[in-house]
């Protein structure tokens, strides 16, 4: 089902914003960078200065630049996924979390399976972080959990309460990652994209 049908500004843009139809805060959402929005995350009425719309129109009021079917063996977050590219370095998702358990767990999966492929950034609101394969630094602040969907071997050194020096392993949504607490810069590598769930606490990346 991919074709290239999004508009260059987000094909070539490095940063972007995906926006869906679950609740949002305004606030944290930088409307200055390209944005594509998924079905009804056009209801929620935001003043984007370039954006595009994708969906089955089964949850948005108003028209879409791109319909899709309503019967189709896709959600429409993994059919705009599939329209992307690689230059697509980082991914902020709004909107994806508290509806749908299902559909959170297919959201995430959706944006692991991209960030695997292109070696992409992506996080949901300011709770999930998505990292790909590599070594990374990081600074966070209070209780943090690990994650991956794949059979992985990780390390964690730094300020973290449980550090891993060597690399070990880590299996698919496995508890041995479960609740670490970081208290300064953190340094995590994988062979796998990694999971970070961090309950809004303070997480930058360095």
């Amino acid at each position: 089902m991919k074709t290239n049908t999004l508009p260059n500004y987000l094909l070539e843009s490095k940063e972007i914003n995906i926006i869906g139809p679950c609740a949002i805060e305004e606030g944290l959402i930088d409307l200055t960078l390209p944005s594509l929005i998924i079905d009804g995350g056009l209801n929620h009425g935001l003043s984007f200065e370039r954006s595009f719309s994708v969906g089955d129109g089964d949850s948005s009021d108003t028209s879409l630049d791109i319909t899709l079917p309503r019967d189709k063996d896709q959600s429409d977050l993994a059919y705009a996924l599939n329209l992307l590219g690689e230059n697509i370095k980082c991914i902020n998702l709004y909107g994806f979390l508290g509806g749908r358990r299902d559909h959170e767990f297919i959201n995430i999966g959706e944006v692991y399976n991209f960030c695997e492929r292109f070696e992409a950034i992506a996080r949901f609101q300011r709770e999930i972080y998505l990292l790909p394969k590599g070594a990374h630094c990081l600074e966070i602040i209070g209780e943090f959990s690990i994650m991956s969907l794949r059979q992985s071997l990780i390390s964690i050194g730094g300020q973290a309460k449980y550090c891993l020096e060597e690399s070990s392993p880590l299996g698919p949504l496995s508890s041995h990652g479960l609740s670490n607490i970081g208290k300064g810069e953190i340094t995590l590598s994988s062979n796998t994209p990694l999971i970070i769930y961090t309950q809004e606490q303070s997480l930058i990346l360095l």
